[in-house]
């Protein structure tokens, strides 16, 4: 599934900050991924020891963007970055949704909704399902790629609540989803319960981003399992979601 892994030093052209605290990076360069698929990023020499690792928001003739959430001194600094600055992106990484025929549903929460775009825009005629804390950020775009249904716990955009609130399996032939662990184990019932195969992204820490480090591990009913390199994606019923 995965294409040839690179590194690609390529220039910014845009860092636009779309949320509270979420920005949208985009750089220069010719980019292959699958969708779910991550790049690692880098825009520094030694401090911090560890790149980034960022799903891939979308990727155009133009280029590739990701989308990030400022969570430590590494997307800080990423957070800084200007047009023309030089960053160094390795990819594409890991594993990710494969197109099934059928009846698409599409779920993110939070910057889990990062690698949904890409996939609405790749699979098509895709039901979009976008969940909240506060302002939701980004529809109108998500709404050029697919059916988009939104929440926010504020109630400022949307159905009030958590999109778990307001998705519903049924009828769907197959989900994919990306998230806080709490809200895709939750699919994961939800999506049993009616028999539809659930497809989940999952977002742990990284390290080196290729599977050498073991960093990343979570608990399957196979034994542990490297998110960076057996993942990001999985089958929801292969997860030990209380492990």
């Amino acid at each position: 599934m995965a294409g040839k892994i690179g590194i690609i030093e390529s220039r910014v052209s845009s860092n636009a900050q779309v949320g509270d605290g979420v920005f949208l990076l985009k750089v220069e360069g010719d980019y292959f991924a699958v969708p779910g698929q991550f790049y690692m990023l880098r825009a520094w020499e030694l401090d911090p020891l560890l790149s980034r690792p960022l799903s891939v928001f979308d990727i155009a003739e133009e280029g590739i963007s990701l989308l990030y959430a400022v969570r430590g001194r590494g997307t800080e600094r990423l957070s800084r970055l200007a047009p023309g600055n030089v960053v160094t992106l390795t990819g594409p990484l890991g594993n990710g949704w494969e197109r099934r025929v059928g009846r698409v549903a599409l779920v993110g929460g939070g910057i889990g909704i990062a690698p949904l775009y890409y996939a609405a825009k790749v699979f098509g005629n895709t039901n979009v399902y976008l969940g909240f804390a506060d302002t939701p950020y980004l529809v109108d775009e998500f709404d050029r790629v697919g059916r988009v249904h939104v929440t926010s716990e504020t109630g400022v955009r949307g159905t009030p609540g958590l999109v778990t609130d307001i998705f519903d399996p049924s009828g769907y032939d197959v989900c994919y989803a990306c998230g806080p662990r709490p809200m895709l184990a939750l699919l994961d019932r939800f999506c049993r319960s009616d028999e539809v195969p659930l497809f989940v992204s999952l977002e742990e820490r990284m390290a080196c981003g290729v599977g050498a480090c073991l960093g990343c591990a979570v608990k399957t009913i196979h034994g542990y399992a490297r998110v960076c390199r057996d993942g990001p994606v999985f089958r929801s019923s292969e997860v030990v979601w209380d492990g």
